[in-house]
């Protein structure tokens, strides 16, 4: 939690504002306009500001746009932001404004209170700003308020991103809205009361749902506008994938409606191939030339706008909203096509990247508690900025009274709960260990890890006599690829293996010998219960056992989890390394292409329907054959192969990615074979080329100490500079040569060197 000094723990100044049109409360999705006029006779040094809303806002000072929020939260723990709005003011008259709007019910990036007993759920907007020791500037009844028509949206389609069309309406806007000189003439603000039964309700927060939960915990984004390309047909395109909110600028008669679809892909002589997204923005002109911006945030690579006779669009932009990457991080080498890769992966991040980690910003916009574990990790190594690297773990940290963790947080799957994804919340351990490294932070890993500790424990009720979980409900994905994962699970029983074994470690760093004991020896039956996983025939694990017998089918994933999570004797680690890496036994099987491989670039649907039906038989030699890994869980592959002492091997592999390219240059596809082309998880290469190749991580919790331990592979050189809370790491490395500057103490080769440039010989 951030405290700021500037606001004392305890009430409010301001109170919770809205409008209501005469008649009664609006229903559904709706916005309001507010409005208030600070005179000042000087502009304060410092002006420090606090500003919530219950679903969004955007706030302005003399038109100019300051804030755009709140951060995605859970209601119950939702942080306000805070900033200084004192560069933005000027002495004489200042406009304040706020566009703010409440959804009509939970959606992909919005999860709303409970709406009994409590008037904020219909919406609510409280700021307040210190101008001196006793002088405050507030929201209450002196300002003005207007509901404004026709900003809603439809109902959602139905469909996998869950949303409907936005809708504005500039009639019900004057352009001149923000001006000094202009009173609108709107009605005072109502004030929202926070509880309407029990004691009279306190108008002022905190207030529940929303208590005094501290400051913004992430930077703010650094808007950055791009206007679209026209061509034929009312297509306009990009020439990358972009991810913001729109932005349309026309002049038609008043009622005239502009109609803006989104789409990865957009064929200028056609509309958005049918079912492909159904995202759009509708705009409803006032018989001049005006400019609006959509509330929500869009993902695309073009769109295809439709426009009445006698309208004129001057202009369609994206004002991109995406997390700010900060710092000198860089990656260069020998090999060209690996360049492009790390360049197109930590793109594809900060696509996902907006006030959460998002699967994709062009379809769903929902913060997956495991999916994030890879932008997480692309982040602590190419940004120096890890705010958002550590307030998504926080964020995610919501459980459900089993201990289990929501498949997507702070949104539609949280309030649904129609079904969780176990390994997911696996993952998220994984995430937290990775800030108990990189961060070292005891105060944040002794608050993540009693949720850690419920998430290990809701399996326990599935383990069998010998300790191994054993039909674990819910959705257990692992990934897009065909693996079985019925009655005990490889790849399961690994990713919870490795959890156990962090676990232990983060309580013993918090001198919690309990918990690490309780950990370790839940370990130690896992492993031998695990044994029966083993197939000494072909000499590699089965991806499961069910009915009493060891099933045939084998995956990448069984192999690799069962390595990260401690379960491999070390007689068989030289083993899997080459049952992990066998090209010519390596087969691209996955449940969508239930009849022959999902070929890299085959543009297969990537699709649950096998949920329902169950997974199809498989058409591929079982004996002989192993599943390949989509790209979300190479890094657990990676992963697996670092800790078998193989990293040299995983530049080669990193190509693997160039198959990608072909589809998209820009950001990455979802998997090999298809789904959207902005999927954050499919950015293993990017942390890969800074941790195994340049070979920086830390030695010791918080970075004091960084290991550097390059593995070049193929590669004939590589450098680069790698994020430490000290400031950049730069390496360069050859065959021969080690060239270190580091603002911290390393170890390399089992030596210790003090901070500072070394030239250290490699031998051939």
């Amino acid at each position: 939690m951030i405290v700021s000094t500037d606001f004392p723990p305890g009430r409010w100044r301001a109170r919770w504002i809205w409008a209501e049109p005469e008649g009664g409360r609006p229903q559904g999705r709706h916005a309001v306009a507010l409005r208030a006029v600070l005179d000042l006779d000087r502009v304060p040094e410092r002006v420090p500001t606090r500003v919530v809303a219950l679903s969004g806002y955007t706030l302005a000072v003399n038109g100019v746009e300051v804030a755009r929020g709140p951060v995605r939260a859970n209601p119950r723990v939702r942080p306000y932001d805070d900033l200084d709005l004192a560069a933005h003011l000027r002495p004489g008259a200042n406009v304040v404004t706020a566009l703010a709007w409440v959804y009509d019910g939970p959606n992909p990036w919005w999860l709303p209170p409970s709406p009994f007993g409590n008037d904020l759920v219909h919406g609510a907007f409280v700021l307040e700003a210190r101008l001196g020791p006793d002088a405050w500037f507030v929201t209450d009844e002196r300002w003005q308020a207007r509901v404004l028509d026709g900003w809603t949206a439809t109902p959602g389609g139905g469909t996998v991103s869950g949303r409907g069309r936005e809708l504005l309406d500039a009639r019900a806007l004057p352009a001149n809205w923000q001006h000094p000189d202009h009173d609108p003439g709107w009605p005072a603000a109502v004030l929202r009361r926070a509880m309407t039964t029990g004691e009279p309700g306190r108008p002022e927060p905190p207030s529940y749902p929303g208590g005094p939960f501290g400051g913004r915990p992430i930077s703010w984004p650094r808007p950055h506008e791009t206007i679209l390309t026209p061509s034929s047909a009312g297509a306009y395109s990009a020439e990358q994938v972009l991810s913001g909110t729109l932005v349309v600028d026309a002049h038609g008669p008043a009622g005239a409606q502009v109609v803006v679809h989104t789409a990865e892909f957009v064929d200028p002589s056609a509309r958005p191939a049918p079912g492909e997204h159904d995202a759009s923005l509708a705009v409803t002109l006032d018989g001049t030339r005006r400019e609006l911006e959509s509330f929500d945030s869009y993902g695309l690579r073009g769109v295809l706008v439709e426009a009445p006779d006698g309208v004129t669009v001057h202009r369609v932009a994206v004002r991109e909203r995406t997390y700010p990457v900060t710092g000198d991080a860089w990656f260069a080498c020998s090999d060209p096509r690996l360049e492009d890769i790390w360049r197109v992966g930590r793109r594809t991040v900060t696509l996902c990247s907006a006030d959460a980690y998002v699967d994709c910003p062009t379809r769903e916009q929902r913060a997956w508690t495991g999916d994030a574990v890879v932008h997480q990790l692309v982040d602590l190594t190419t940004n120096s900025d890890w705010r958002l690297a550590r307030w998504h773990p926080r964020l995610a940290a919501s459980p459900r009274s089993d201990g289990m963790l929501p498949m997507a947080v702070a949104g539609d799957a949280e309030w649904a709960d129609f079904t969780v994804i176990p390994d997911w919340a696996l993952h998220w351990v994984h995430s937290v260990w990775n800030l108990y490294r990189y961060v070292g932070d005891r105060e944040e890993i002794a608050e993540l890890l009693p949720v850690a500790e419920r998430v290990l424990r809701w399996f326990v009720p599935f383990l069998d006599d010998t300790g191994v979980p054993t039909d674990v409900f819910g959705w257990v994905i692992i990934d897009w690829s065909a693996v079985h994962t019925e009655g005990v699970s490889a790849a399961l029983c690994g990713l919870w293996g490795r959890a156990l074994l962090e676990f232990a470690e983060l309580a013993d760093w918090l001198g919690d010998r309990g918990r690490a004991q309780w950990a370790r020896t839940t370990h130690a039956r896992l492993v031998i219960g695990f044994e029966r996983l083993w197939d000494p025939e072909r000499e590699r694990y089965a991806d499961s056992f069910a009915n009493g017998e060891r099933r045939p089918m084998a995956s990448q994933h069984g192999q690799a989890a069962a390595i990260v999570g401690g379960l491999v004797p070390a007689e068989r680690i030289e083993r899997l390394v080459a049952v992990l890496t066998a090209e010519e036994d390596l087969v691209h099987a996955a449940f969508s292409a239930p009849d022959g491989p999902a070929e890299p670039g085959s543009d297969t649907e990537v699709g649950g329907a096998h949920l329902r039906a169950g997974p199809p038989k498989p058409w591929w030699d079982t004996g002989r054959r192993v599943v390949r890994a989509q790209p979300f869980f190479r890094y657990v592959v990676h992963d697996a192969l670092a800790q078998a002492g193989r990293a040299d091997l995983i530049a080669g592999l990193c190509l693997d990615w160039v198959a990608l390219l072909a589809r998209s240059d820009t950001s990455w596809s979802e998997t090999w074979y298809g789904g959207t082309i902005s999927h954050g998880w499919s950015s293993t290469p990017t942390r890969d080329l800074m941790t195994r190749v340049l070979g920086v991580e830390p030695a010791e919790p918080g970075f004091a100490v960084a290991r550097i331990e390059p593995a070049l592979g193929r590669l004939t050189r590589a450098s680069g500079a790698v994020p430490c809370p000290a400031g950049p790491i730069e390496v360069a490395v050859t065959p021969t040569l080690l060239s270190v500057r580091s603002p911290v103490p390393f170890v390399h080769a089992g030596r210790s060197y003090p901070a500072g440039r070394h030239d250290i010989r490699r031998p051939r």
